[in-house]
Order: structure tokens, then C-alpha cells, then sequence
């Protein structure tokens, strides 16, 4: 695992909805690599909070530039064509369950006008798009579903 640069205190945590079989496979590897499952979901917890520190500060960063319209906080969203042409800057989606690309979203649209997609659950996106082209703009989405 990574060398240690914060406290090497510990102490005993219950995590409250741990879902069993992430345990049991943190439980297995743990096994297999020698070291305890506190040293795995030390390290584990480490990255995420990095990737975390790392998307915020980028997008921070386009923001203060005044590079890019932010849209967050929305459950659920359909974009359009229209809706992307009539932004004058690039968008970032953050913070969302649901963005869905209408059928009428070009690869071009979303190389032109799509900054980032951070922190979605599920991306739906028309077969026309390319799911690698959405999914190298895209941070912390769990699913890219083509439609």
C-alpha cells in the first residue's frame, strides 16, 4: 500500500451500511496481499478523497476561468441538440442521478459543448454517440447506457 502522510492513529469505526459482499471481497483480497482490511479500506478511501480533491479542483478551476456554464443538483435532466447549441460556453453536469442525451445529440455536439460529466449515476446517451467519448469526458458515473 501507500506510505503514510496523515496520522497514524487509529481507531475502531463501525461502518453502517457496508454493503456484505464489498466486506467479503475487501475480506478475501486482505487474505491474498497479507495485510488487514483496515489497511485496504485505509488506502481505498485515500484515492477516492484524491480523485475527489482532484475533479473539484479542475472544475473549480474552469469556473473561476469562466470557461464553462456549471448545471448541478438536477435528478434527473434530458439534453437536447437546441439545448447545447444555445450555450455560448462549454457545460459541466455535476451532481446528478439521470443526464440523458436526446436522440438528436451529435458526437460533434459533445465534443464541442460537453466540458465534463462529473459525479452521475447513469448517462444515457442515443446510439449515435460514442460511449467512449462520453465516458472520457465523464468522472465518477457509475453507468453509460446507450439508448
Amino acid at each position: 500500500m501507500s506510505s503514510n502522510t496523515e496520522s497514524s492513529e487509529r481507531k475502531t469505526v463501525t461502518i453502517r451500511g457496508l454493503s456484505v459482499d464489498i466486506y467479503n471481497r475487501i475480506s478475501r483480497l486482505a487474505r491474498e496481499m497479507g495485510v488487514t482490511v483496515g489497511e485496504i479500506v485505509n488506502e481505498a478511501l485515500r484515492r477516492y478523497i484524491t480523485t475527489l480533491e482532484n475533479v473539484s479542483r479542475t472544475i473549480d478551476n474552469l469556473v473561476r476561468s469562466g470557461d464553462v456554464v456549471v448545471i448541478s443538483g438536477i435528478s434527473s435532466l434530458t439534453v437536447t441538440k437546441a439545448d447545447l447549441e444555445s450555450l455560448d460556453k462549454p457545460v459541466v453536469f455535476r451532481d446528478m442521478d439521470e443526464l440523458v442525451f436526446a436522440d438528436d445529440v451529435t458526437n460533434d455536439l459533445i465534443k464541442n459543448k460537453v466540458a465534463k460529466i462529473v459525479n452521475v449515476n447513469t448517462v444515457y446517451v442515443p446510439k449515435t454517440v460514442s460511449t467512449l467519448l462520453i465516458a472520457s469526458k465523464s468522472e465518477l458515473v457509475r453507468k453509460i447506457v446507450p439508448k
